[in-house]
């Protein structure tokens, strides 16, 4: 039995063309500084049975090869052909040709039909390389719809191109049948290559340039010769295998390169500290004692003097210089981690700095402080410039695949959802929680991306959260219940690149958020942005600074016209973001449901408020939200006393907490029936809800109101300003009322008017409260919501009705409050 040859069909040597990349041609640095004879040895010593060179339009190194060792090596060249029509330029791989071949194919490439002809014409063995990849940056599906007639083998497993581009431009080409060929021809009227053009022959080749991954990526077949090899790769009897690229891999072979090219040149010195951590990493080139001696006094010198940089590559060298036999892998780890670590320290130094400046009000060091931020940007350019150009080609891909009919438009989509909140006790958290455990459930591939400090509590996260590594953390002035985390980006990068998200939403503007913008573009993935808080708003309410203002409302503008769509809760604050300058084209309203099992009209005890909190028998209006200035909460107070005036025996609830909460509990210290409860948990909430007699929420601030839904649920009516989203959960006149925000007479109107009717009309009062919990149940289901959201079809959730045991027990006991009183 003949046994499995192994040869990697796409490596690169010194005699390959000078780089196509214009910064590169400008200092005339080469695609490669490899020797072929090295290429040779590195393939033999990674179990390769034979070995080509595959240059760019150059053939020299393959021939040198060939000529020295004539059994197991045969000739190769990676052509550069042009479709004649529009200029975009492929790579095709031909294997076995001789120099008057190789001197043809050079005329003939201009033109990719006349060279497909020849290739065919000479039954030379050949493959199209990386075809999804953007030579010249031309290329379109047309292309990729041509190259299909044209030819009828394919590089599926390039070593150059991540797992993405390889493995979705081999599910496209497996997926091809006669019909389809028989489509794309009445299209484009190429004649296929063979008889059965819908079958492809596959290969795989590792691209090295650099001389790290060669023979890590390969070409399987049954051969005892070259020609055996070369005859079963013509007869579609091949199959590709080894490892793809990734985005660490491709920064370490750019960085091979320009090594490679300094030491060519001689323009490095090789006695700096950054040559010397190259020559460990490239040439584990043993020191002797002088050199360890004089390197181990500047290391000293650099802790005096607290040179964190070079601090660090005095460890890295360290390390390197301990395991004399550390793998290419190991080596690019060790590198990426050390690097990680000192573009942290940069940026944590940044943030601190800015943290203290902005409280200081000195815009000076502000301005002096960004260059460290810059420095650690720096040293993570690289990896965030290796990953876009990976990803580059995935609208291309996902473009064609969905012509190919492989993926539907948001069905099974790998979905990330970031965040900087997900452990407070606000809105944003609590609904972010209730998708992340609703996606779990309903087998949905969704995974919410959060940071957090190092020891801040990860019990109760839903299932399958990424927690990013945080390298700083500081509570945002005015929410003093938002700490923000800054996360490691080369780190988060490492975690978030493997999972390979196709669709990216972002829940909050901050640290979290921005690495989720940053992430959707360098993976070209659609991002979504969700609009919970209006900061803008908010800041105007609390510190009463337009400047302050103003910048707040550049940085959203800013952040949110980056996303390709925008889900707002309400069409009122379509309408305000619109107004601000955000393209209504890109924004629909997102409605948040609401857990109407938990929060539900569960049977109450007569006054079981006034017994718990202490407060004398009467009418219970409740408020619950953060206790800040921007929730208007004095206007709340002004039509509180208002009440008190008319109705001694109203009582006020406040559950919540707050940065105004001791001014505001000592504006309200002598009336005796205000009751500031604090922070509840949900289940105690919802029994708060559900035994309070009237919410009353004036917030002009708000965006959406959980608050309010969670009330309308629990069967509880509300007062709402006109202004903000809220007025969009209440039904007017059914289920509560939409108030004026500047007047506060029609307010305490209302409130009297529904005490009354509470009193001497509880049936009628109790309308509102079924109409509440009925509107909450048909408007605001979460499995509707959540599927809306991601752009899924509906799931069929079952019908609900608005009875049922502790429905009427609870109108029973709600009449039989009233009726007592």
């Amino acid at each position: 039995m003949t046994k499995i040859a192994k040869a990697d069909l796409h490596v690169h040597s010194r005699f390959s063309e000078q780089s196509g990349v214009w910064l590169l041609q400008q200092i005339k640095m080469a695609e490669s500084y490899v020797e072929p004879e090295y290429i040779y040895s590195l393939a033999k010593k990674r179990g390769m049975t034979f070995v080509t060179v595959t240059d760019h339009n150059r053939i020299e190194g393959s021939l040198f090869l060939k000529q020295k060792h004539p059994n197991d090596v045969f000739t190769g060249v990676e052509v550069t052909a042009s479709f004649p029509e529009d200029g975009c330029d492929v790579h095709v791989l031909v294997y076995g040709l001789t120099q008057a071949e190789f001197d043809q194919i050079q005329v003939l490439r201009q033109d990719i039909y006349d060279l497909r002809d020849y290739l065919k014409e000479r039954n030379l063995a050949h493959a199209v390389a990386h075809a999804t990849f953007a030579v010249n940056g031309k290329l379109a599906p047309v292309h990729l719809e041509k190259l299909i007639l044209l030819f009828d083998y394919f590089e599926s497993i390039n070593g150059g191109r991540n797992r993405f581009n390889n493995e979705s431009w081999t599910d496209i080409l497996r997926a091809l049948t006669p019909s389809f060929l028989e489509v794309l021809y009445a299209r484009h009227r190429i004649e296929p290559f063979g008889p059965e053009p819908w079958v492809k022959g596959l290969i795989g080749g590792s691209d090295d340039h650099a001389g790290l991954f060669a023979a890590q990526t390969f070409t399987l077949a049954e051969a005892a010769t070259v020609d055996d090899f070369l005859n079963r790769l013509k007869n579609k009897q091949t199959a590709p295998a080894g490892r793809h690229n990734d985005y660490r891999s491709l920064a370490f072979t750019l960085y091979k390169l320009v090594y490679d090219f300094g030491r060519k040149n001689g323009e490095v010195s090789s006695k700096s500290l950054l040559w010397r951590v190259s020559e460990a990493i490239f040439e584990q080139k043993p020191m002797n004692l002088k050199e360890k001696f004089v390197l181990k006094r500047l290391q000293v010198v650099s802790k005096k003097k607290r040179d964190q940089i070079k601090v660090s590559l005095f460890d890295m060298l360290e390390q390197l210089n301990r395991q004399k036999t550390m793998a290419v892998e190991e080596k690019l780890d060790l590198v990426y981690d050390n690097i990680s670590a000192i573009s942290d320290m940069f940026l944590a130094s940044f943030v601190r700095a800015l943290e203290r400046d902005i409280r200081k009000g000195d815009i000076a060091s502000l301005v002096k402080g960004s260059f460290a931020c810059l420095s650690g940007l720096y040293l993570c350019s690289p990896f965030l410039m290796t990953s876009h150009h990976l990803c580059s080609s995935r609208q291309l891909v996902e473009q064609l695949a969905a012509d190919f009919g492989l993926h539907q438009h948001g069905e099974g989509k790998k979905i990330l959802w970031f965040t900087d909140t997900i452990n407070d006790m606000n809105g944003v958290s609590m609904t972010l929680r209730k998708i992340g455990w609703l996606a779990h459930q309903k087998g949905l591939d969704l995974r919410l991306v959060t940071s957090l400090a190092p020891n801040e509590n990860q019990f109760g996260l839903p299932a399958g959260t990424i927690v990013l590594p945080s390298i700083y953390d500081f509570v945002v002035p005015h929410y003093e219940d938002l700490r923000l985390k800054i996360p490691s980006v080369l780190q988060a990068l490492k975690q978030i690149e493997r999972l390979e998200p196709e669709e990216v939403y972002v829940s909050t503007p901050g640290p979290v958020g921005l690495v989720g913008l940053l992430f959707a573009r360098l993976f070209s993935t659609r991002c979504v942005g969700v609009y919970h808080t209006d900061f803008p708003a908010q800041i105007r309410e609390i510190l009463n600074a337009e400047p302050v203002v103003e910048l707040c409302e550049q940085y959203t503008r800013w952040f949110y016209s980056a996303m390709d769509e925008v889900l707002v809760p309400t069409q009122e604050y379509i309408d305000i973001l619109a107004q601000r300058g955000l393209a209504r084209s890109k924004m629909r309203v997102f409605k948040r449901g609401v857990d109407s099992q938990l929060f539900s009209p569960a049977a109450v005890s007569t006054h079981c408020l006034e017994k718990e909190f202490n407060l004398p028998e009467g009418f219970n209006l409740l408020y619950v939200g953060r206790i800040s200035r921007d929730k208007n909460l004095d206007f709340l107070a002004r039509i509180y006393r208002a009440v008190l005036k008319e109705k001694p025996d109203v009582n006020l609830i406040l559950a919540g907490n707050g940065p105004y909460m001791q001014e505001f509990r000592d504006s309200l210290k002598d009336c005796e029936r205000v009751a500031f409860v604090g922070k509840l948990e949900q289940d105690r909430l919802a029994q708060v809800y559900a035994a309070a007699d009237l919410l009353v929420f004036p917030s002009v601030t708000d965006t959406f109101g959980m608050a309010v839904l969670e009330a309308q649920s629990c069967g509880l009516p509300a007062l709402v300003s006109d202004r903000g989203g809220p007025q969009e959960i209440v039904q007017d006149g059914q289920t509560g009322f939409v108030l004026p925000s500047g007047r506060p007479r029609l307010w305490v109107e209302k409130i009297l008017e529904l005490i009354e009717l509470a009193r001497n009309r509880p049936a009628s009062f109790y309308e509102f409260r079924r109409a509440a919990r009925q509107m909450a149940l048909q408007e605001y289901n979460w499995d509707h919501a959540l599927l809306a959201a991601i752009g899924r079809g509906s799931i069929g959730a079952e019908g609900i009705r608005v009875t049922g045991t502790h429905e009427l027990s609870f109108a029973s006991g709600f009449l039989e409050k009233r009726v007592a009183s």
